[in-house]
């Protein structure tokens, strides 16, 4: 670009605080004023404002939501503004991935980008190299702050005191805002201080005493807890969960803390990994604390827990439900999956039935047969990914969105690249006068510096588009090559494991809604369905055709001298549909007769061997399959769709996998399921 700006042009500002800058007075108004300042000097028309506020600047545009509204309109035809303008550079990111790709992206689109603070834009080679300077020192400081500041709380860690964050409960930090001497220490009264205050070690205590010498369980513990006035450290009243939280807790248990745990890394707030799997920002310490309860005490307490806790089948024993969490009920809390030793088979519990604390009231959404709930889900997911013209529709779509979102890496490369030559004549030149004038090493290095610099920013660009330009070329070829993903697919669905169903579903980003009530479970089976379903048969349909296969089966079976005197064709017609409907015999029409007649004759052909060899006879005539014993509600299937999950393929860069994760997002589907 080498226009320059003009009055005629239209400006949007883009106003972009994190929740750090918010707590120090900088916020979204603050850097209103100054934009607005700033293009009411330039003499631009000020035609939009576009805010996230408390937004990281480590995100790219597209995981920011008044940043995507901005690129969409950008795309339009014709464009409703010409340049975006900005307080200062962190505002568009403070990373080379959200910073070069938004204002590459915005520059292909023909619209420029202004930083006010700086007084400087990219309409010109100078002023993007000037952008270009201001945004590495940004990056850099914004590096050489993160370092310092995990290096004093790695130190802080090993020396023993509290690195930051919540303390565990039933400790507190002594010494708070002291440099160098905070450290936590157990939340009991001062020992040379009169205290009627209630402290987290009391309320630990109480707890132990409850369910250790009175042997109560955690529900019940907690009960007593909140009618004895004891709440949590927010104030809200004691749940059997959050008491045997506290309880089961490191801290309590072991007398220790780990700083930057590993274990907890992919949970909320949990410890970023690194490209080796350790702690990105730091090694692990581990933390010693002053212990609350003895060893011996603990050993108890756990035994008295053990006692009244309920026990869970293992996972290795088929604990494993893709659903969960991702069914929702008429009362709108999520469903998730149960398993336990007391009742055969796995179920689906509604977390509305859970009590916000012990007495709470609770939702009356019935439990959900899980092989039952997932085979339907499933069945529906299948018929999607198995649909090759309806995923070509779907892969399109997709293939557009990525396309539009695409920067043209191609020319950027080529630009960088006439870039650094252009940067390596100087340097060649500066070196050629330093010669000539007869100066130091130590003086022409000084001399090159700043050119070298320079041409190492240029070059480290040029290999983040390559390696940007390699994922939109990867992503692309997924695409395209759909017809094979959807044969692939057919092969697959059928013989997933439940590891794999489950990972499917968290790529579909799956949410199943019933839409009405649960329906009672059917009557347990007896030996009748129990027949046809432990043999996995359908139940035969008696036409005439199928009744002249098996008429010679029943025409010497004695009727005996009864009232009723049925044909055997009525009593087996009364026998299949029993079979087909999972009705009682007393609830069969009543044409058949009465229900002591139709027992009587079905166990004497039971006994005899009669209606085995009957059903053998009918064995190949068509049969409609048996009721399910878990009934299910009308559901609504939503989901989106990625074609990448449709085939294993060489792991990306993880920045590939996110980019192609947000931009799949508009693709999705719904099934309504009755």
């Amino acid at each position: 670009m080498t226009q320059a700006l003009t009055s005629t042009l239209r400006a949007v500002d883009y106003l972009r605080v994190s929740t750090e800058q918010q707590k120090q007075g900088y916020g979204i108004s603050y850097s209103a004023k100054k934009t607005a300042k700033y293009i009411e000097r330039k003499g631009w028309a000020h035609v939009g404002t576009f805010k996230d506020e408390g937004v990281q600047g480590s995100l790219s545009w597209q995981e920011r939501e008044d940043a995507q509204k901005l690129m969409k309109l950008a795309r339009q035809e014709p464009k409703p503004f010409d340049v975006v303008t900005v307080h200062e550079t962190r505002a568009i990111g403070r990373t080379d991935r959200a910073f070069y790709r938004w204002v590459w992206e915005l520059q292909d689109l023909g619209i420029f980008v202004a930083i006010a603070d700086k007084d400087i834009d990219n309409t010109t080679e100078d002023g993007e190299a000037a952008m270009r300077e201001e945004a590495n020192y940004a990056f850099k400081e914004y590096t050489r702050i993160r370092v310092r500041t995990q290096n004093g709380i790695q130190e802080k860690a090993e020396e023993g005191g509290h690195p930051g964050g919540a303390t565990p409960y039933g400790w507190r930090i002594e010494n708070q805002g002291k440099k160098g001497e905070s450290r936590l220490v157990l939340d009991t009264c001062p020992a040379d201080e009169h205290c009627t205050a209630t402290h987290e070690t009391d309320v630990l205590g109480r707890a132990w005493h409850l369910i250790v010498l009175e042997h109560k369980n955690r529900r019940q513990a907690a009960m007593t807890l909140n009618a004895e006035g004891f709440r949590t450290r927010s104030g809200k009243l004691w749940t059997e969960g959050n008491l045997g939280r506290k309880l089961q807790s490191r801290a309590v248990q072991e007398a220790r803390m780990i700083y930057r745990n590993p274990e907890t890394a992919g949970k909320s707030n949990g410890t970023k990994l690194g490209m080796d799997g350790q702690p990105a920002n730091g090694q692990t310490v581990v933390i010693d604390l002053p212990r609350l309860f003895s060893e011996a005490e603990v050993a108890r307490l756990n035994k008295a827990l053990a006692r009244n806790s309920r026990s869970r089948r293992p996972a290795s024993e088929g604990g494993i439900h893709p659903l969960s969490k991702r069914v929702f009920g008429a009362c709108g809390k999520y469903y998730t999956g149960l398993d336990r030793c007391d009742r055969p088979g796995r179920m689906y519990r509604c977390t509305g039935k859970t009590e916000a604390y012990p007495g709470a009231q609770v939702c009356n959404c019935s439990q959900v047969d899980a092989d039952a709930l997932e085979e339907r889900v499933w069945a529906e997911v299948r018929s999607m990914l198995e649909d090759p013209d309806r995923l070509t529709r779907m892969a399109h779509d997709w293939l557009d969105l990525a396309t539009g979102q695409k920067v043209n890496h191609a020319e950027r490369i080529a630009d960088l690249d006439k870039k650094i030559e252009a940067q390596d004549d100087a340097i060649a030149a500066m070196m050629v006068l330093a010669a000539k004038q007869r100066k130091s090493p130590e003086a022409v290095a000084k001399a090159t510096k700043t050119l070298e610099d320079e041409r190492e920013e240029l070059v480290r660009l040029r290999a983040e588009a390559a390696a940007w330009q390699q994922e939109s070329e990867l992503a692309e070829r997924r695409a395209h090559d759909l017809q094979a993903l959807a044969d692939m697919a057919r092969t697959r669905m059928a013989h997933m494991t439940p590891e794999e169903k489950a990972e499917v579903c968290d790529l579909l980003d799956l949410k199943v809604t019933m839409t009405g009530p649960v329906p009672k479970k059917v009557r347990a089976d007896d030996t009748l369905s129990a027949w046809f379903r432990e043999r996995g048969r359908p139940v035969p349909v008696l036409d005439d055709a199928a009744w002249e296969k098996v008429r010679g089966i029943f025409e010497g079976a004695d009727v005996r001298n009864r009232r009723d005197r049925l044909p055997h064709r009525m009593v087996l017609e009364a026998v299949l549909m029993k079979a087909r409907t999972g009705l009682p015999w007393k609830e069969l029409p009543t044409e058949y007769g009465k229900t002591t007649g139709l027992t009587t004759r079905y166990q004497r052909w039971m006994a005899s061997g009669l209606f085995e060899e009957a059903m053998e006879a009918l064995v190949d005539c068509e049969g409609t399959p048996l009721p399910s014993q878990y009934p299910l509600p009308p559901l609504v299937v939503e989901g989106k769709i990625d074609p990448r999950l449709l085939i294993r393929v060489p792991e990306a860069p993880q920045q590939a996998v996110t980019s192609a994760r947000v931009m799949s997002q508009g693709n999705s589907w719904v099934a309504v399921m009755r």
